[in-house]
């Protein structure tokens, strides 16, 4: 049988663990390394039932069990969660027509845990411009903030994650809100190698393309029962117009349910440039100190200033007419010389970062004469970003590229042979 069987949910004061059997092709993409699927939240979460606690495991697992025709086994699970896995599945079905998602979901007992929603709401926050603009949209709802430790800061990281902490909760004092930390192993469960493979012919990965959407969206669940909330809020992750595929988007994340509560994937009619545009008039309106935390790079939770989106979000707040220096970037004249010069000769750029740039390129313009001089940016106005790629360095990087993949190929299928 193909098959992933919860077996046990031990709900402690603030920590869930859940264990499971997996049999069939199942077993090739799970991590038993890890003994359990486990989750601990900083606010006491011990009072929810089985059928909520059980939530985030499922979501997690549910993009294998459908692309791999798999049962999913739960001895009991939430009426209305249960009710909106058909109603979000729908969304990878159009985002990806080219894949199978089957499987089922077989639950011992399904319980209506509907309650009277209180006014509260919560946010997913990281910290970075997706984030802050959400929560600026929101504020008077005064959100709990909700942040994962083991989504993109690994539990390895101890310095990381201080760094990251110590800002959330330095943000949540700027704004009297409560914080939430929610550690996590929910990406280690799974062979992310391995799984990448499986939905190779997607053109994403399994985490960015499957995964992390209703995967992080779950971890909400003991929280929004205890709390009783209203809403909880995942910003998006993609701009308005895009058409790169992911798993966090409003075909999917506006259908998951969790009891009496709601979800909003947030803010996917804006690009990224409207949100900073959002951002820097609210600190300019307000007075708030905004510290922004958007790299990707950076193994120690901050601004590495040295790769595209740091770059992107650096020219993002200067073609507002804003210094990045005030939203928590670091980096003297002669690196901003730097910066330029990598932009325009060594940094390559896909589609995706086309568009962004030249969002932000359309921002310098229409704010030209409201703009400080600065001399060292005249060359952005006039611009040709879709020939951003086509530097002597940047071709012969691509060549190398292709060449290294094609010859990856023909040593695959002489293997296979």
């Amino acid at each position: 049988m193909n098959r992933i069987k919860v077996q046990s949910v031990i709900i402690t004061d603030n920590k869930v663990d859940i264990s499971y059997i997996a049999e069939g092709k199942c077993r090739e993409y799970l991590n038993f390394d890890e003994a359990t699927f486990w989750i601990e939240y900083s606010i006491p979460i011990k009072n929810i039932p089985v059928s909520i606690a059980v939530i985030p495991f499922c979501a997690n697992v549910l993009p294998l069990v459908w692309l791999l025709d798999a049962t999913l086994e739960v001895p009991e699970l939430d009426f209305a969660f249960y009710n909106s896995i058909e109603e979000f599945k729908k969304g990878y079905i159009k985002m990806y027509p080219t894949l199978d998602f089957a499987g089922k979901v077989q639950v011992g007992h399904l319980v209506n845990h509907n309650y009277d929603i209180q006014d509260q709401s919560a946010v997913f926050f990281s910290g970075g411009v997706d984030a802050f603009s959400t929560l600026i949209a929101h504020i008077e709802e005064s959100p709990i903030l909700l942040t994962l430790w083991g989504a993109d800061v690994k539990h390895e990281d101890i310095g990381g994650w201080k760094m990251v902490s110590n800002h959330i909760v330095n943000t949540a004092l700027e704004w009297d809100l409560e914080t939430c930390f929610i550690k996590t192993n929910f990406r280690k469960i799974v062979l992310e190698t391995a799984l990448d493979q499986l939905v190779k012919k997607a053109g994403y990965g399994y985490w960015y393309g499957f995964q992390h959407g209703i995967g992080i969206i779950s971890h909400a669940a003991p929280i929004a029962f205890t709390r009783k909330i209203r809403m909880v809020y995942l910003a998006s992750s993609y701009t308005k117009g895009g058409q790169i595929a992911c798993a966090s988007s409003p075909t999917i994340d506006n259908f998951f349910r969790i009891s009496s509560c709601q979800v909003r994937n947030d803010q996917s009619d804006w690009t990224r440039q409207d949100k900073i545009i959002n951002i820097c008039n609210y600190v300019k309106e307000k007075g708030k100190h905004v510290q922004l935390r958007v790299c990707w790079e950076s193994e120690g939770g901050g601004n590495c200033c040295h790769c595209e989106k740091c770059y992107r979000t650096i020219f993002g707040i200067l073609a507002e007419g804003e210094n990045p220096l005030e939203y928590g970037f670091s980096y003297t004249y002669n690196d901003f010389q730097n910066i330029c010069k990598d932009i325009r000769t060594k940094l390559i750029f896909n589609d995706v970062y086309i568009e962004l740039w030249k969002n932000i390129q359309d921002r310098f313009i229409a704010n030209k004469y409201l703009l400080k001089d600065k001399s060292e940016i005249d060359w952005i106005y006039s611009y040709n970003f879709e020939h951003i790629n086509r530097t002597f360095y940047k071709s012969t990087i691509i060549l190398l590229h292709k060449i290294h993949h094609f010859m990856s190929h023909v040593k695959a299928q002489l293997w296979r042979k």
